[in-house]
């Protein structure tokens, strides 16, 4: 009897091992399903924040493309006005030597005229070379 009792003691005691070890294993597997769930909640989370951050990034990739070829823009302007603005300085440049020598052909018309008025010369050609 003693050797049914130790069996039934053996068998019980692996009996109650087994129904406590998968208690205990399944216990850590909870555990571990928690901690799982809380690491893919975090990774979600920077999931999302990197989603977002690539957005920032193509919005400001696409803002900095529009300014630099609004910038091309205005540098091709700014060139274009200098072009013009040195073309009139030169046309101003022309009208101003045409006038310094309308006033020199202006200076002569009026040495003649004051010539012709004062009546004592009647040639005029004459008149310069007498004076």
């Amino acid at each position: 009897m003693l050797g049914n009792r130790g069996v039934k003691v053996v068998v019980a005691f692996v009996g109650i091992v087994l129904w406590l070890l998968p208690q205990e294993v399944l216990g850590e597997e909870v555990e571990i399903n928690n901690r799982l769930s809380y690491i893919s909640k975090i990774v979600g989370a920077i999931e999302g924040s990197i989603i977002k951050i690539e957005g920032d990034v193509r919005f400001i990739k696409r803002k900095t493309e529009k300014t630099i070829a609004e910038a091309h823009l205005s540098e091709k302007r700014l060139d274009n006005l200098e072009e013009k603005i040195k073309s009139v300085e030169n046309l101003l440049n022309v009208i101003a030597v045409e006038v310094a020598k309308i006033n020199d052909s202006m200076k002569n018309v009026k040495k003649d005229l004051e010539g012709l008025v004062r009546g004592s010369c009647r040639n005029s050609i004459l008149c310069k070379r007498k004076k």
